[in-house]
């Protein structure tokens, strides 16, 4: 199979003298007009996300006060990162990547019209909202490498950690409004009203992606004997393993994201039990605590985006040096029974986790073939796998030995595990040009 990158003039015709209200030039990526309305179509789907986790965890605590169920609840809405991040990343090299975009969208209104319909007939059926929930994660995982595929198709790759930049702005600045918005009108607006709310604001994300041109994205056009040649979807999926196999860099971000997924972000598995039982706080302790790590992850995008981006030599050097703080910030993090300390050290995890996501994919995009993007981009969303496992773990251990040794314990654990990461994959440490 052959794919080759939409025509020039895409690109070329969108990148013009852009400008914000008449006046101001509009930053790196959002230059290029379908990259803002796919930007737009993501704050819309990163908004609704977040109010649902928001309001499945506290309709879970409210139900059982169980910090394992409320772990089971992470658990089911990431494990299909496992299955659905190799099988998305396949089809965004084998179908056009905007369609895909498009369907997987208009599986999440669905999903939402289905949570509504669920609690209002049903109540706190916790079997219907996880099998929901995981519904949901599936479509979430699947799309993230079309998404990103598609992104190193439409931006200049000068600009393709702008891109990334711009998209972890989205998650964050829903992180901060999302469970917010959640946290005030759960108190007075029953949580299946909320989630028809949600499924309008998916549907105008469907909408958004509408606007956005079709053709942009990759095309199969490779033909012999006039038959279209495409290898299976399993082959497909092979060969992105191999490719993957071949370069240290990227065996080196996949130890990484398994390390740091499974040990440096153990206390969100946690936050609706750290707001009720450690914190004695209600619904606007329990978006005040997620908000704090979006206002994180908001500032640490933003450097990204305005400053931090073209400057750094070695991404995976930032990346690793990302993470290790991460695990730092952990174990304070864990101990806490401070609202203010715990916000505080929230929004430090959220800084440098913004960095962690950008800069994995970063290493990845720029180290792969433009036909196999997706694929890689699939099987790093594989490795975010781990982190529903963790939940599973620190929900174990907080159920025994209580959350505070849960989420120390694991981060410190973690730590230990990214310096010896670190020592044993040297490209880490390297300048990324030594591996294209």
């Amino acid at each position: 199979m052959t794919q080759r990158a939409a025509p020039a003039p895409v690109n070329g015709a969108v990148i013009g003298p852009t400008r914000l209200f008449g006046a101001i030039t509009m930053p790196g990526a959002l230059k290029i007009a379908p990259f803002r309305s796919i930007w737009g179509a993501l704050l819309l789907i990163h908004l609704s996300r977040w109010v649902e986790i928001t309001v499945i965890g506290w309709v879970i605590v409210e139900a059982t006060g169980s910090p394992f169920l409320v772990s089971l609840g992470v658990f089911v809405r990431l494990a299909p990162f496992i299955i659905a991040g190799p099988v998305g990343g396949a089809l965004a090299d084998r179908t056009n990547q905007v369609w895909f975009i498009r369907v997987t969208t208009m599986g999440r209104v669905a999903v939402a019209v289905l949570l509504a319909f669920a609690l209002f007939t049903l109540g706190s059926n916790l079997w219907i909202i996880y099998s929901l929930t995981a519904i949901g994660g599936f479509f979430a995982s699947a799309v993230i490498p079309a998404l990103r595929a598609l992104y190193s198709g439409v931006v200049p790759q000068r600009d393709l950690t702008s891109a990334l930049g711009f998209e972890a702005l989205a998650f964050t600045i829903s992180l901060i409004i999302g469970p917010l918005i959640a946290g005030a009108l759960l108190p007075f607006v029953d949580p299946a009203l909320i989630f028809v709310g949600t499924t309008v604001a998916y549907a105008l994300a469907v909408a958004a992606m509408f606007i956005v041109p079709s053709r942009i994205a990759n095309a199969v056009d490779d033909t012999s004997d006039g038959q279209l040649q495409r290898p299976g979807l399993f082959k497909s999926i092979g060969e992105g393993f191999q490719v993957a196999r071949s370069r240290p860099a990227i065996i080196a971000v996949f130890a990484v994201i398994v390390t740091a997924e499974g040990f440096a972000f153990t206390y969100l598995h946690l936050i609706p039990i750290f707001a009720t039982d450690i914190l004695g706080g209600g619904p606007g302790t329990l978006g005040a605590l997620w908000s704090a790590q979006g206002a994180g992850e908001l500032t640490g995008s933003m450097i990204i985006v305005a400053w931090l981006g073209k400057r750094i030599a070695s991404p995976g050097k930032a990346l690793i040096t990302a993470v290790a703080l991460s695990m730092l910030i952990g174990i304070p993090l864990g101990l806490s029974s401070s609202l203010p300390l715990a916000m505080f050290l929230l929004f430090s995890l959220g800084t440098s986790a913004s960095v962690f996501g950008v800069m994995q994919s970063n290493v990845i995009l720029t180290s792969t073939p433009p036909k196999l993007r997706g694929r890689l981009i699939g099987i790093q969303t594989m490795f975010i796998g781990a982190f529903p496992v963790s939940a599973i773990i620190v929900g174990a251990i907080a159920s025994v030995f209580g959350p505070h040794v849960a989420v120390a314990g694991m981060s410190t654990v973690g730590l230990i595990l990214i310096i010896g990461v670190a020592f044993r994959f040297p490209q880490l440490r390297e300048r990324l040009a030594s591996e294209e």
